[in-house]
């Protein structure tokens, strides 16, 4: 065998390997679509549903030591989904949904003592809530005296989904669902059946569920 001969043997066995990566790829791709488009389709109909019930949400939300909310209305469900370009082909970015839970309150908050401005601050970043801010400073030397807040107390919650196509992977972002918390895992795509989006309802409005037993890499942050 000479040494052209040699060269054209390598180069049939990448483009083999190049063709079996190819459509290896693309099944898994076609496979991540297709969850995602299971996922909106489910949302969307969950959401028409929901904004009818407005079921009592099962989390207790705590901003400080005086005040935390139990058993909140869930409202205004929005379903949503982003597309993007991958290898010139359009597909899926995220999936959402998204709710709200009201309390109808205005709340003024002060607070003098550092961590409990950290902890406080931190929360309302969590919740999403619309705030007003105002630091109080020592007129003589500027210290910080007190901070003070006006907030509307109301929260969001939500489910996002982020497909990674290259391995067939669903990042899955919870937020708000117990507690004031943000949970992220991941999913393998095929296992995103109907039967896995009904115990994500079941989660979403206080039912025992299931949805959870197959998370990889669960991590969770608290506000």
């Amino acid at each position: 065998m000479g040494f052209l001969d040699d060269l054209k043997r390598q180069a049939d066995a990448l483009r083999e390997q190049q063709t079996v990566d190819g459509a290896g790829l693309r099944q898994r791709v076609a496979l991540t679509e297709a969850a995602c488009q299971a996922a909106l389709r489910y949302f969307s109909t969950l959401a028409e549903q929901l904004n009818v019930l407005q079921p009592p949400s099962p989390a207790h939300y705590q901003l400080d030591r005086r005040h935390g909310f139990q058993g909140l209305p869930m409202s205004d469900f929005y379903a949503d989904a982003r597309r993007k370009i991958l290898d010139r082909d359009e597909v899926y970015d995220h999936v959402v949904l998204h709710w709200q839970l009201k309390t109808g309150k205005t709340l003024h908050l002060v607070k003098d003592f550092l961590p409990d401005i950290e902890q406080l601050e931190a929360r309302i970043r969590q919740a999403a809530m619309p705030v007003k801010t105002e630091a109080v400073r020592n007129p003589d030397n500027g210290k910080l005296v007190e901070m003070r807040y006006a907030l509307q107390a109301d929260l969001r919650a939500g489910i996002r989904i982020a497909p990674r196509h290259e391995d067939a992977m669903l990042r899955v972002q919870a937020q708000n669902l117990e507690r004031l918390e943000t949970l992220n895992f991941e999913l393998p795509a095929q296992a995103l059946d109907e039967a896995l989006l009904d115990e994500l309802a079941k989660w979403i409005t206080g039912r025992p569920h299931a949805f959870l037993a197959g998370a990889q890499g669960l991590r969770r942050s608290e506000g």
